[in-house]
């Protein structure tokens, strides 16, 4: 807040109290609202600085301004600015800058980096102005040196606020007195800095210097600072930036004396600030009075870029702001960095202030040694207190030679990022030492703190060994999770050497620093008491049982564990571990009460270190052995037995292990980057909710590959301990051992079964002392959480019979079948010998796969071995299956061989389960063996709709080996079942499977599996190159009506990834693609007992339903085989296939077939179609008789026929189990008709074709399908120009023909077609349609389309069918029939654009990254978020014709349509790519919404990627991270045009419109012609966004004469509102063309609303005066715009004069222009010419202009030269109307208030105004109310009038609701609600829209009142004539630094302002080489005054060699006000880069 005048205050600040009670109140709650605050909301300041008018006052530096406001204060803003004549001597400068909202300003902070040649800067003054409320102008008076050099040598200013220009507000005065301190070397030679933070704020960096030797040994050294009054003081930052010989400091104290207020502050120190002395620090925060307090650690991460010369030698310094910016942390120097190229550097910082979340944050560099610049890439903080981690995006120079030469920056969050880690609090802890001799130790020690809610990893105190001396206390500060109360500590060394031990007095910890009463010596609370515990470790019998390994053990118990205990010290053996030993150990800690479970471990070191544990017993000293309880193992912890597992948790004898252990599979990813594998040992720790695991050594992998963690490789490891809950972080690192230790961790996945969890932690960075940071361990958190199927445990016992010969060497396999599912064939494997005589093998396993969560109760289980081995027979006893979740045990007897050459032979058994009481062998217990499918009856229909057939499709990888040449198998699992393991040998593709890149498709058969989840793909490894890498398996289901992707993306290959060669795949639901599902046909197909009536080609069919509902066209034979079997003569021909379901009803069927073989003709007498009934219960068949020839040498020559049903048999059984079976004729069936067809080929030369030519009619009953026009009934040689063809087409009754389709082949020499029109006869009710065509067929002329699509002369239904791409789509969701349309009914291609709610338009651009992987073939989405959560569908990225996916460095934009969600909180951009392959780097993402008129661009640096960057495939985007820029709001109309019935009516042209509006013009836009718009007699609609200029009065429209029909007859257009519904009729019907009608190529058209003309119709005379000079005349063509209050004439070219030879010295040129609508009063012209012709510079008198309607001239002055080479070298120029007057200011007027109240509430009461304009304030306007002149009621209006001072633009607007006197005011709120309210000033005119829609609270005091902005302006035209006055504008265009950036092409601008635009300029220099990359060129263009700049658009020609341009910015100056405006590019104008435009519409960056 701003500092106020204080009476002397009486109570002392506590400081520390006040931040500590913050730091025990912190609620990470009240973050989340934080940046709702309203300082977030954007505003724009003015800032003017001037310069002094003394010798050397100019600046060359960066200036940076902060401005401190009631809110908060702002970031650094740098006052940038290319013009030349910036921060001179004498100058003013004006800025615009975009900022927080601070509020009420109070002072700001000037400052400049002291860059460039002439650093100093005088400056004289500041002035900020709030553009909103432009009344608020605060003056800042300095006159003084901001230098280094000159004054005090301070080149950072403090600046208080007044709102008088004359005023110097006066601040405090400082006086610092530094004391040196008195030892060698104290003194120091660099330059010493302070920052001193009080009550108000803080002193901002000040250096401490004067005229004397400073800071010697045991000096002291005095100096005042100038600078505001900040209260009561709190600390002082103190450091130097270590230059000079003798740099190290030792600070004993330092004294402040506040003279303003008479306060001392003593900040005492006696430290180093050295980099070689005490803790390294040359810099330090010094409390008042030295006090400590609890620090806060931000541990901030800095990240070098990797480009050339990206690294610096530079000190890097970094200030962190707080919310706000209120709290910042000072300058701090990151010492020890080594900031190199690629280098990612860590520091922990500590600091007294609670800072997080960061608003910002500022690094910046010292700018001094050889290699001074850098390339800051982005900057991480994370605070452990608030566990918030901070992103700080740069990707930017720090470099005064570079960029923009700034050499600090303003780095801002992105919101995106945020991640939110695992809160930490400081605590301090104080260790005793006893005062013993030898007491002390320089062993690691470490510590372990147990609290109630858990306990902390191992803390190791000294990590160099530092020695603890006896009798000293040493002070640790450590960070703690929450851990709830602490109950105890463990702390011990792992040395056993003579010398290590050490002597522990006592431990105290505390929370913080130890202020207060929260320090709690463990020595003064004991509360749990010391317990000894017997250990018995037994070891088992077997060969091989005993260790030489390191044994641990942990106990754990009801209140915590004992820790990992090392067993060395035993009670009873030496040897220990040996076979059969029974070795004793006590272990001695804090009781943990009833132990409740063991882990028991070993190192695995020595020669024979596997060990075969028996089990262990626990008992507490002192306990009989009675009391032993024993802990069963009973099995290996040996890497090459059993499991292969080295620790063992195990439960009491009583519990079950297996139920309570969960097993957690763990695959590493190692990168697949160079020198990313490692031979170090890797180790993981999990944590979870409820506990968390050892840091287990990651030793032995389940996929047994030969070598760990090689590069690309996964390897597969198992953990199986204590269930600890979901996991919410991991731990993974290792010991940096070996000759290759660095390692390139990929990712972590984590797969839970018994929880139905799969975790993702995506690291994707070194863990190397040598890369990056230089961390050999890395902390990781989950980035998704999938649900996977939920598994319970089964634990199998397998009983291998007592005979002889009865164990296996076989592999075996077993399946459980159960009432809810089954399993997958599991394999029994195990490290150890399994399956011996007379023994019981124990398998676990949890990672069997169905759907269902448990299999119910068991019904079978099947188990078979391979037969491999030397011995593979086998005499099975029994299985005994438990059940772990329910404890139950199934018992499944078999007593049966399962051997070749025993028993019956059989390798397989399928099992029942008995009763327990059975489970001995029994006669009952037989075993089966029927096993085996049911082959499925192809021809049978009941089994078709019972099966499913999956069209499989494999995408082999396009990777160096990916083929494979090993059999390969697919499984398919639904819900209900699966297929079994099923080869892949017959592909429809290729003969050679799987090569590399191929794509293979298989046809699998299948029962009902239920839905398809999951597919496991697989090879046999034969072959001499097995190894294979899948992209993705696509399984296409038509049954279903649903195609489902399973993306792979990895390697089977045993030398590969992680050795598995069989892999599971799960479908991504995003790329699932739903259709209509298929329903099964059988098809009988009789052919005719005539003579050849047989045929060897390829028949096909289609079945139509109603409504024109059809299938595809199905080829009935698969291949040639089938072809020569069907289709016999007297042959039926049976097929089943699987169509799409076209109804209850089938009108028709087609049948034709393709011409092939030997005899294709074909007699077909009857087709049957059978079918199944609806409900499943019966089959109805329908007959279509044929009895005709489809052939082309008999009949009619058709190869094609339609057939309509005649009867229809129906058999169903009913009820009662019998079956009714009903014959009877089709009722109505369609006739059959002949449709007789003319097709005219015009009469133009070359119409003719010779090209075989085919046709589509289309009707409301259906079609004919495409038929081939051979034979002409009137002519031999078909379709030459100028003659009409007839041709009969036999089809059924198409009912109402509406819509054809023409193509040809585009064969033979003649190919290229005119087609006139076309009329087809319906011959047997005579019905006609014409088809009126007009178009080319040919590659060569029009657009190059073959084929085209006609729609009948009367048809005016939909046209949709011409829609193909995806915004064709979104323009008929967009439009006004989609309106009343239920969205539910709404089926076929637009079902994916509808939407429920509201539709806008969205433009969406996506620029993706230059890295080689970032391209990506995946589809993407975005998904818009607004307030409330309200959330859009996902909307598709696509693109038109099917191409997908986004290449590197490509920009692509789409137009989209969604839900209008209100003001866009929030974007979700992500894509359906499942696969590690599938990775997408996003660079840049823009949304651009035209109904708000804004435009949100994204700089996002982000991978979207399973295997990069975080592991996300989509990310949630904060627009709070956005950079905004309006782009003006716009309406949505929809646009009809109508195009003339004349022949040629319809044209090829590029079509313009301008539309002209009471409230201003639109740019002339381009309208879409699409496929076949314009065309001649049709009304084409469509959607347009035009500006908010309604009411309309004109539209001008332009066609540009190209194409091959270059003519347009316009018949009129239509607007309609989408809004409102307001319709507005522009009539022409005239032709544009330059050979027909007017012979003109531009209409302008009069706006008809509700009847009437809204403008008059004129003609004007044009009078131009040359000037009477030497070399006036010019040879050039002239033209001229003319501007009035209606808009503008367009582009007038003066062409007809009464002289001949125009333009001639001193002449008078007369030019009249006839039929125009009139301008109104003109105001401006517009002239230029072409610079052509032999003397085309041309000096212009004046220009009259005259309406002839109006009898009224216009004269326009110019007196000057319109000449390249003469002047100031411009051929364009803007003259004002010379009869316009050009008023004095108003000082007085009247302005109209009308002010509308809503429903939400009225008043009695009061209301006062007050208006904020650009030049003053008014005062207040007070409105009675009283009884008789009641206002503002609800739903009323009330209108008022004001006199006050001329305000300028009225801006804001301050609304008041006050009591009247004699009221009494209630307790319950009473509020006003005033809706709008709209200001008119009476003089010129203007009106200043309020939207308010506010309630506003009654209250009795003027100090509560609201502020509105201005909505909306219009501005009359006599306000617009006051502006239009001649000014120069600076051009400064920055071109791009990278290679190439330069461009040789002619460039080009266009300024647009609120009052115009400039016109298209060209940017020329002479003799100077523009535009060359890094630099800047200026130019100066001469124009009328364009009032606030709102659009730049810069261009070029694509000329020179070099041609493609990369624009930096474009900076614009007012020169008459020193205004300059930004515009901002940083993107390619080249065809061959990004999105391949060459000009951009740039707006202001601010």
């Amino acid at each position: 807040m701003m500092p106020q005048k204080k009476k002397r205050r009486k109570k002392v600040i506590d400081f520390l109290g006040l931040y500590e009670e913050e730091l025990l109140n912190y609620n990470s709650e009240d973050d989340e609202d934080e940046l709702e605050h309203e300082y977030y909301k954007a505003k724009v300041y003015e800032v003017v600085t001037a310069t002094g008018d003394i010798r050397g006052a100019g600046t060359d530096a960066n200036v940076f301004i902060t401005i401190f406001g009631e809110n908060g204060l702002s970031p650094k803003l740098h006052l940038t600015s290319k013009s030349e004549s910036a921060f001179e001597k004498a100058n003013v400068d004006v800025f615009r800058v975009r900022t927080n909202n601070v509020g009420l300003i109070y002072k700001i902070r000037i400052e400049h980096d002291n860059t460039g040649l002439n650093a100093s800067w005088y400056l004289e003054r500041v002035i900020v102005t709030d553009m909103k409320r432009p009344h608020l102008r605060y003056y800042f008076n300095c006159n003084k040196w901001l230098s280094k050099v000159e004054g005090d040598r301070q080149w950072c200013r403090d600046l208080l606020a007044s709102f008088n220009p004359m005023d110097m507000p006066r601040g405090n005065k400082y006086e610092i007195k530094v004391y040196t301190g008195d030892m060698i070397g104290a003194g120091t030679d660099a330059d010493v800095f302070i920052n001193i933070f009080g009550e108000y704020g803080d002193t901002g960096e000040r250096r401490l210097e004067n005229e004397k030797d400073n800071f010697e040994r045991g000096a002291e050294d005095k100096f005042t600072l100038d600078a505001l009054d900040l209260g009561q003081l709190m600390k002082i930052n103190v450091g130097h930036n270590n230059k000079g010989g003798s740099a190290g400091w030792f600070l004993s104290k330092i004294i402040i004396e506040d003279i303003g207020n008479k306060r001392k502050y003593d900040f005492p120190l006696n430290r180093w600030l050295a980099l070689d002395e005490d803790d390294g620090k040359i810099q330090r925060d010094i409390l008042v009075g030295g006090a400590e307090t609890t620090a806060i650690t931000y541990i901030v991460t800095v990240f070098t870029g990797d480009i050339r010369g990206a690294g610096t030698k530079s000190k890097i310094y970094l200030v962190m702001f707080g919310a706000r910016g209120n709290k910042n942390s000072g300058k701090i120097f990151l010492e020890g960095g080594v900031f190199d190229r690629g280098r990612t550097d860590i520091f922990n910082i500590q600091l007294a202030v609670l800072l997080s979340p960061l608003s910002r944050v500022s690094i910046g560099h010292g700018n001094v040694g050889v290699n001074r610049g850098w390339y800051c890439e982005k900057v991480v903080i994370l605070c452990p207190f608030t566990g918030i981690q901070q992103t700080f995006p740069c990707s930017n120079w720090l470099d005064e030679k570079k960029a923009d030469g700034l050499i600090e920056r303003q780095l801002y969050e992105m919101v995106s990022l945020r991640k939110k880690r695992l809160k930490k609090f400081p605590w301090s802890l104080w260790v005793w030492t006893t005062d013993l001799k030898k007491a002390g130790t320089n062993s690691p020690i470490f510590i372990q703190i147990y609290g109630q809610k858990g306990r902390t990893d191992e803390i190791l105190l000294n990590p160099n060994n530092k020695w603890f001396k006896p009798g000293i206390i040493e002070k640790f500060r450590i960070e703690l999770p929450d851990l709830g109360r602490f109950y105890k500590i463990r702390t011990w060394h792992n040395r056993r050497n003579p010398g290590s031990g050490w002597h522990l007095e006592r431990v105290r910890y505390t929370l913080g620093c130890g202020r207060g009463t929260r320090t709690i010596p463990f020595y003064d609370r004991v509360i749990h008491i010391l317990a000894r515990y017997r250990v018995t470790v037994c070891t088992g019998e077997l060969e091989g049982a005993g260790t030489d390994a390191n044994v641990y053990l942990c106990l754990f118990g009801d209140v915590g564990d004992t820790g990992e205990r090392l067993l060395y010290n035993c009670r009873n053996n030496t040897d220990l571990f040996e076979k059969g030993n029974a070795d004793e150990f006590t272990i001695e800690s804090v009781t943990i009460r009833k132990v409740r479970r063991v882990r028991i471990r070993h190192d695995g070191k020595g020669s024979g270190s596997g060990w075969y544990l028996d089990r262990v017993l626990v008992r507490e000293e002192g306990q009989p052995e009675s009391d032993n309880v024993e802990y069963p193992c009973l099995r290996w912890l040996d890497k090459d037995k059993d499991d292969g597992q080295l620790v063992r948790e195990l439960l009491p004898s009583d519990s079950n292990a297996t139920l309570k252990n969960f097993r957690y599979h763990i695959s590493v990813k190692t990168g697949d980057v160079s020198g990313a594998s490692t031979d170090s040992k890797v180790y993981i720790k999990l944590y979870g909710e409820k506990s968390d695991t050892i840091k287990q050594i990651l030793l032995v992998s389940d996929n047994n590959l030969k070598d760990y963690f090689e590069r690309g490789r996964v390897d597969e490891f198992t953990l199986e301990t204590l269930n600890i809950g979901t996991i919410n972080r991991l731990v993974i690192g290792h010991d940096s051992s070996g000759m290759h230790a660095g390692w390139f961790l990929g990712s972590v996945q984590i797969r839970v079964p018994r929880q139905g969890k799969q975790y993702t932690f995506p690291a994707n960075r070194w863990l190397d002392k040598n890369q990056a940071d230089g961390r050999l361990e890395v902390e990781l958190y989950p980035s998704e959480v999938v649900e996977i199927q939920k598994l319970v445990h089964y634990e199998v016992e397998i009983w291998t019979g007592d005979v002889g010969g009865a164990g296996t060497t076989s592999q075996v396999y077993l399946q459980i079948y159960g009432e809810e599912g089954k399993t997958a064939v599991l394999f029994l494997s195990s490290r150890s010998k399994v399956f011996d005589r007379a023994s019981k093998d124990i398998f676990q396993t949890d990672t069997f796969t169905i759907y269902a969560i448990d299999l119910g109760p068991l019904a079978k289980i099947r188990i078979r071995h391979d037969n491999t081995g030397n011995r593979p027979g086998w005499f099975l006893d029994r299985i005994d299956i438990t059940d772990m979740n329910n404890e139950i045990t199934y018992y499944f007897p078999c007593q049966r061989w399962l051997a070749v050459e025993e028993d019956d032979g059989q390798l397989s058994r399928e099992l029942l389960p008995v009763d327990k009481s059975y489970v001995f062998p029994s006669e009952d217990a037989e075993g089966g063996g029927h096993g085996g499918n049911n082959p499925l009856d192809n021809l049978a229909l009941e089994q078709k709709d019972k099966s499913t057939t999956f069209s499989v499709t494999i995408k082999t990888g396009d990777k160096k080996n990916a083929g494979t040449d090993a059999n390969v198998f697919i499984t398919l699992f639904g819900t209900q079942d699966d297929n079994g393991m099923t080869l892949l040998k017959s592909s429809k593709t290729n003969s050679d499977k799987f090569e590399r890149d191929s794509i293979e498709i298989f046809t699998v058969e299948t029962l009902d599996l239920g839905d398809l989840w999951k597919v496991r793909i697989g090879h046999d490894n034969t072959g001499k190159a097995p190894g294979w890498f899948v992209d993705w398996v696509e399984v296409d289901a038509p049954s279903l009506g649903k195609c489902m992707m399973f993306p792979c993306g990895r390697w089977l290959a045993k030398n590969e990834d992680d050795g598995t060669i069989v892999r599971d795949l799960f479908h991504a639901e995003l790329q699932t693609r739903l259709y209509t599902p298929f329903v099964p046909y059988e098809i009988t197909l009789y052919t005719s007992d005539v003579f050849a009536a047989g045929t060897d080609a390829n028949i096909f069919i289609i079945i139509y339903g109603c409504d024109a509902v059809c299938t595809q066209q199905k080829f009935l034979c698969t291949n040639k085989r089938e072809q020569k079997l069907f289709f016999k003569r007297k042959s039926a021909s049976r097929f089943i296939v699987e169509l799409e379901d076209v109804g209850e009803i089938i009108e028709k069927i087609r049948i034709g077939h393709n011409n092939t073989g030997i005899n294709p003709g074909w007699h077909c007498s009857h087709v049957d179609i059978r079918r199944l009934l609806p409900d499943k219960d019966g089959t109805e068949t329908l007959t279509f008789p044929c009895d005709r020839w489809l052939a082309t040498s008999e009949d009619d020559k058709k190869t094609i026929r339609e057939l309509v049903p005649y009867d229809i048999f129906t058999e169903k059984y009913m009820k009662d189990g019998s079956l009714r079976q009903v014959y009877k004729e089709v009722e109505e069936p369609l006739d059959i008709v002949l449709y007789s067809v003319q097709i005219f080929t015009g009469n133009v030369p070359g119409a003719g074709t010779d090209a075989k030519v085919y046709i589509t009619i289309y009707g409301d009953l259906g079609d004919t399908g495409e038929r081939y026009l051979g034979k002409s009934e009137n002519r031999t040689n078909k379709f030459e120009r100028g003659t009409a063809d007839t041709f009969i087409i036999e089809a059924a009754d198409l009912g109402v023909i509406y819509k054809i389709k023409l193509r040809h082949d585009n064969t033979k020499w003649c190919a290229d077609w005119y087609v006139e029109k076309v009329e087809i006869w319906n011959d047997t009710n005579e019905d006609e349609f014409l088809f009126l065509c007009g178009r080319w067929l040919s590659l060569k002329k029009e657009d190059g389309r073959l084929e085209r699509l006609f729609y009948e002369k009367e048809y005016t239904g939909d046209r949709s069918s011409n829609c193909s791409s995806p915004a064709d789509f979104w323009e008929i969701a967009l439009s006004s029939k989609m309106a009343d349309v239920d969205i539910n009914t709404v089926t076929g291609p637009m079902a994916d654009y509808v939407q429920d709610g509201p539709v806008i338009p969205y433009y969406v651009s996506v620029t993706t990254g230059k890295h080689k992987d970032a391209a990506t073939d995946s589809r993407a989405f975005v998904l818009l978020i607004g307030e409330d959560d309200e959330r859009s569908n996902r909307i598709w990225l696509d693109y038109p014709q099917g191409k997908r996916g986004f290449s590197c460095g490509s920009v692509e934009e789409f137009y989209v349509g969604g839900l209008d969600v209100g003001v866009i909180k929030k974007i979700e951009l992500g894509h359906d790519g499942a696969s590690p392959e599938s990775c997408w780097l996003v660079e840049e993402l823009c949304l651009a919404v035209p109904t708000q008129g804004t435009k949100y661009t994204l700089r996002c640096n982000c991978w979207l990627a399973k295997d990069r960057g975080d592991g996300v495939t989509s990310r949630v985007f904060d627009l709070l991270d956005a950079m905004v820029v309006n782009i003006g709001v716009k309406v949505l109309y929809e646009m009809t045009v109508w195009t003339g019935d004349v022949v040629g009516g319809g044209t090829d042209s590029n079509i313009f419109m301008t539309l002209y509006g009471i409230n201003g013009s639109t740019e002339e836009v381009q309208l879409d012609k699409k496929k076949a718009r314009f065309e001649r007699e049709q009304d084409d609609t469509f959607i347009m966004e035009i500006l908010d200029i309604a009411p309309f009065t004109k539209m001008r429209i332009r066609i540009d004469g190209l194409g091959s029909r270059p003519e347009w007859f316009l018949e009129r257009i239509l607007l309609k509102n989408m809004n409102t519904g307001d319709l507005t009729m522009f009539y022409y019907g005239d032709w544009l063309s330059q050979r027909k009608g007017k012979k003109m190529l531009v209409c302008e058209m009069c706006a008809v609303i509700d009847g009437e003309e809204m403008m008059e119709w004129t003609s004007y005379t044009v009078s131009v005066k040359t000037s009477d000079i030497l070399g006036a005349g010019t040879d050039a063509n002239v033209f001229i715009i003319i501007f009035g209050e209606n808009g503008d004439s367009g582009t007038l070219a003066l062409k007809q004069s009464a002289n001949w030879n125009k333009f001639e010295r001193n002449n008078m040129d007369t030019f009249n222009f006839s039929d125009m609508l009139s301008l109104g009063h003109l105001c401006k012209l517009r002239v230029w010419h072409d610079n052509k012709g032999i003397f085309p510079g041309w000096h212009l008198s004046y220009v009259d202009v005259k309406d002839n309607s109006r009898d009224e001239t216009f004269r326009f002055q110019c007196d000057c030269w319109l000449s390249k080479s003469k002047g100031d070298g411009q051929t364009i120029r803007d003259f004002a109307c010379a009869n316009n007057e050009i008023r004095d200011e108003l000082e007085e007027t009247t302005y109209e208030i009308v002010i509308e109240t809503g429903n939400g509430g009225e008043t009695r009461e009061n209301v006062w105004l007050i208006l904020e304009g650009r030049k003053n304030r008014s005062k207040e306007f007070l409105v009675e109310n009283s009884s008789r002149q009641r206002a503002f009621r609800k739903g009323t209006t009330d209108t008022f009038e004001f006199d006050s001072i001329f305000l300028g633009d009225v801006v804001s607007l301050c609304v008041g609701h006050l009591a009247r006197e004699d009221r009494f005011i209630p307790k319950r709120e009473l509020v006003w609600h005033v809706k709008t309210i709209t200001i008119t000033e009476m003089e010129y005119g203007n009106v200043y829209f309020f939207n308010c829609d506010s309630l506003i609270p009654l209250k009795r005091k003027r100090k509560y009142f609201k502020v509105f902005e201005v909505t909306k302006t219009t501005e009359s035209f006599a306000s617009k004539l006051q502006t239009l006055v001649p000014v120069k504008y600076e051009v400064i265009v920055t071109t791009g630094y990278e290679p190439g950036a330069g461009t040789d092409a002619n460039v080009f601008v266009t300024i647009f302002g609120a009052n115009g635009d400039t016109g298209k300029r060209e940017l020329k220099q002479k003799m100077r080489n523009l535009f060359e990359r890094g630099s800047t060129d200026r130019f100066f263009l001469e124009t009328l005054e364009l009032g606030e700049l709102r659009k730049v658009r810069l261009e070029h020609d694509s000329s020179g060699y070099y041609s493609g341009w990369l624009v930096e910015k474009v900076e614009v100056t007012n020169t008459s006000t020193g205004v300059a405006t930004i515009f901002s590019c940083g993107r390619w104008l080249d065809k061959s880069r990004g999105d391949g435009l060459t000009w951009r519409d740039l707006f202001p960056s601010v």
